[in-house]
């Protein structure tokens, strides 16, 4: 279900921390479609720290704003950010990212992260939705604009 909202081909908007988690497992990982299409996926990765990054197809942005030139120049959907918290509130802040892809597992846990601490608030629009057979449900939000009337 996950790789059926990628498509067939993709590309990756990832954070530094992400990367560094993920390029420490995909590339060992047991060969899987899943596997087979991240190791594949051209890597843009978000980082001050350009040291490092070797998993296959991992290419450097210093910056949020390489990722506008990018994407507003191509006229193609871009790389979808996954993980990566930080970097999807500075693309929600700075008006780059149109739509949000929220995965909500089953499982109730008592610390987390929060999706976008820091970034103003936003309001979306449910798009679509989806359930796989195990509960899990994939949302999909248009991105409209500033938060209206907050108290």
């Amino acid at each position: 279900m996950v790789l059926a909202a990628q498509g067939e081909s993709f590309d990756l908007l990832l954070g530094r921390r992400t990367y560094d988690l993920w390029s420490g497992f995909w590339p060992k990982a047991p060969k899987s479609p899943m596997a087979d299409r991240l190791n594949a996926a051209t890597k843009y990765v978000v980082t001050h720290r350009p040291e490092s990054l070797e998993w296959g197809h991992s290419k450097l942005l210093t910056e949020h704003r390489g990722w506008r030139s990018r994407h507003q120049g191509e006229g193609r959907r871009g790389p979808d950010p996954l993980g990566s918290s930080t970097l999807t509130s500075a693309l929600l802040e700075h008006g780059l990212a149109d739509e949000a892809l929220l995965l909500v597992y089953p499982v109730l846990l008592a610390k987390g992260n929060a999706f976008c601490g820091g970034t103003p608030a936003r309001a979306l629009a449910l798009d679509s939705t989806q359930a796989s057979p195990t509960g899990i449900l994939v949302n999909t939000y248009k991105v409209v604009g500033p938060l209206q009337n907050q108290r």
